[in-house]
């Protein structure tokens, strides 16, 4: 299986070309990533190469097939659409599941895309769960999500779940410049460290200025959790009260910092983050144990994000947390 535009997952890549190649793509696949690893555009990649008409690699992206699914009006391909997700409706799900026995139009199977489903109900995932139990077998269906826990156990044990994982940092990198030319390459590096190699955050990010946002805010917050008041950090945490989209490129950006300045305490320059004059200070100021529990409570902060928290709850959770964890 050829894989155009979806970079990194190796692993992912091996399993679904077994897959493919093997004309053996299970009835659900789900593919759990955060936003912007690229999971729509893997679903529709997985998508074109079931239905594509070579004998050889495929998607092969020349054929009839491929050429509608490209265009995106391949009648055997079946996506909903943006506006419709962020309010899946029991009544549309019926719907799609009287329509999930329609014969193909023009394969011998039929695809239904139903990208983050973690925004159903209990109550939807349930309608969604009677179309999963016994699907035609034309039919195959590609979920996509943010975290599989998210979704109810009986969806579960009726996928078979693949994940996706971070580019690698010079890769991604490569792959930004690539989309976006006119960022400098130290600015491209710095923002798929920042965002954590998910190349589609370092794009918005970069695009929309968020990524500068978050360089000037992530430091100026590893120094306040080590002020002798509260309030700086308050005052800080204050600013992603509004702008909500800062919150995960600044918990990354803020690990990074912590570990380079651990990594600093052992005399050993060797950043990651494009704030080395902040890790030095933290260098100077914090303990080696303090520095490895600030690590370990953005990980937990970054797993209670997960769990969509009340987002004033975790500003508040984030502020007591990293001033506990600095000795504060």
């Amino acid at each position: 299986m050829q894989f155009e535009g979806f970079a990194g997952n190796e692993k992912v890549k091996q399993t679904l070309s077994s897959f493919v190649d093997g004309e053996r793509l299970p009835h659900v696949l789900l593919i759990e990533g955060p936003d912007g690893s690229g999971r729509r555009t893997l679903a529709r990649l997985i998508a074109k190469a079931g239905l594509c008409k070579s004998k050889e690699e495929k998607p092969c992206g020349e054929c009839s097939s491929c050429l509608k699914a490209k265009g995106g009006n391949h009648p055997d391909i079946f996506e909903i659409k943006d506006d419709f997700i962020s309010q899946y409706k029991i009544q549309p799900m019926r719907e799609l599941r009287q329509s999930a026995y329609i014969m193909p139009n023009e394969s011998e199977q039929r695809f239904i895309i139903l990208p983050d489903i973690q925004h159903m109900s209990e109550t939807v995932q349930n309608v969604l769960l009677k179309i999963l139990e016994e699907p035609p077998d034309y039919l195959l269906f590609i979920l996509t999500c943010e975290n599989r826990t998210q979704l109810l156990p009986t969806i579960l044990s009726r996928t078979v779940c693949i994940a996706l994982s971070s580019v690698e940092i010079p890769l991604a990198t490569d792959i930004i410049k690539k989309i976006l030319p006119d960022t400098s390459h130290k600015d491209a590096s710095n923002a798929a460290a920042v965002f954590g190699g998910i190349i589609g955050q370092a794009i918005k990010g970069i695009s929309d200025g968020s990524f500068r946002r978050v360089l000037e805010l992530a430091p100026e917050l590893a120094l306040a959790v080590v002020a002798p008041d509260e309030l700086t950090l308050l005052r800080l945490t204050a600013r992603m009260e509004k702008d909500r989209d800062l919150v995960d490129g600044v918990l990354n950006l803020l690990a990074l910092i912590f570990r380079d300045a651990l990594v600093r305490r052992t005399g050993v320059e060797d950043d990651m983050s494009p704030s080395p004059e902040t890790a030095q200070t933290l260098a100077r100021t914090l303990k080696p144990n303090n520095l490895i529990t600030l690590i370990s409570t953005v990980e937990e902060l970054r797993s209670l994000r997960q769990q969509h928290i009340n987002h004033t709850l975790f500003l508040t959770l984030l502020c007591s947390r990293f001033r506990t964890a600095a000795g504060r």
